[in-house]
């Protein structure tokens, strides 16, 4: 009875061993997108310089991936912080279906997006494109609609000044580009997709953003979360033809608020301190700038990791 009772108490210790042990979850858009990536850039650094076992787990997308995040079936999640804000607070894409328990983990770098015309277009600037065909609708990617609001907002206009051409998703509002049927377009910058049409069509150019307060309060009406900053030229930014005032928004990383504070704690850090390694992988940690990754987006910040950004003098709220 003696050597069974301490066999079946070995069991129970090494059940919670492996329990203590489980890997934490990290959701993801599908593979192949830049959350996916992120993801699995992630879960080899924290295994490498933490000891932490992880698991990239892809959904759909973020409005899949969010919930689960929320109820706590995913431990951490990776979006752009206008959908986290939205979900937090119901609003947007989320109306009326708040997600209380997300907290934001770090800020981590910008997505850069401007209005894209042919190289050869007579459009110079904001004000040049009333009337113009532009691409639209972005059914299945309601940020991206969003997007082009706000900066048509930034030059005092609206779509109702523009002709739609309506199309599903980013990639078909540049092939609309491509082919001639729409005057200007919009995609992030540095993307495969604007090196893609900068080739097809003998070179492509973005417009510059208005940086007047007022320019900005009318963009930031329609994205709370966008502002204004310049990207400079470089031979891998199709289409930045000088310095280039475009609409930024930052891309975040976000956990359920039961995740335990050292491993808050242990995934802030590792975006911190390993941001230059992460570029190797991840290109887009190079615009990473670390007195921004606290900046308030209308979510609590996880408690684990308050006291540590307050220590480094960028403290969260």
């Amino acid at each position: 009875m003696r050597r069974l009772f301490l066999a079946a108490a070995a069991a129970l210790i090494a059940q919670a061993g492996v329990a203590g042990a489980q890997p934490i979850g990290l959701g993801t858009s599908p593979q192949g997108t830049l959350g996916y990536t992120l993801g699995a850039v992630l879960s080899k650094t924290l295994a490498e310089t933490a000891n932490l076992q992880s698991r990239v787990q892809p959904s759909s997308g973020t409005g899949t991936m969010i919930p689960l995040v929320n109820s706590g079936e995913i431990d951490f999640g990776f979006a752009n912080a206008i959908e986290v804000s939205e979900a937090f607070n119901g609003t947007g894409t989320f109306d009326k279906r708040p997600q209380p328990n997300l907290r934001v983990i770090s800020l981590l770098f910008p997505f850069r997006v401007g209005l894209l015309v042919r190289a050869d277009s007579p459009i110079k600037s904001l004000q040049d494109l009333k009337g113009k065909t532009i691409s639209y609708g972005y059914a299945t990617q309601e940020i991206i609609k969003l997007n082009i609001d706000a900066m048509l907002a930034n030059a005092g206009l609206t779509i109702a000044d523009m002709r739609p051409v309506m199309v599903p998703n980013l990639i078909r509002g540049v092939d609309e580009l491509i082919a001639g049927r729409a005057d200007v377009t919009t995609f992030a910058v540095g993307s495969a997709k604007v090196a893609e049409a900068d080739a097809a069509l003998g070179g492509v150019r973005y417009l510059p953003l208005n940086a007047d307060n007022d320019s900005i309060a009318r963009m930031q009406k329609v994205l709370p979360l966008s502002y204004i900053d310049v990207v400079e030229p470089a031979p891998n930014l199709p289409g930045v033809r000088g310095k280039l005032p475009t609409m930024h928004y930052d891309y975040t990383v976000f956990a359920h608020a039961d995740v335990p504070a050292a491993h808050a704690l242990t995934v802030a850090r590792t975006f911190y301190e390993r941001r230059d390694a992460m570029a190797l992988s991840v290109p887009a940690f190079r615009d990473m700038k670390l007195e921004r990754i606290a900046t308030p987006i209308g979510v609590p910040y996880h408690p684990g990791v308050v006291g540590y950004y307050r220590d480094k003098g960028i403290g969260s709220k």
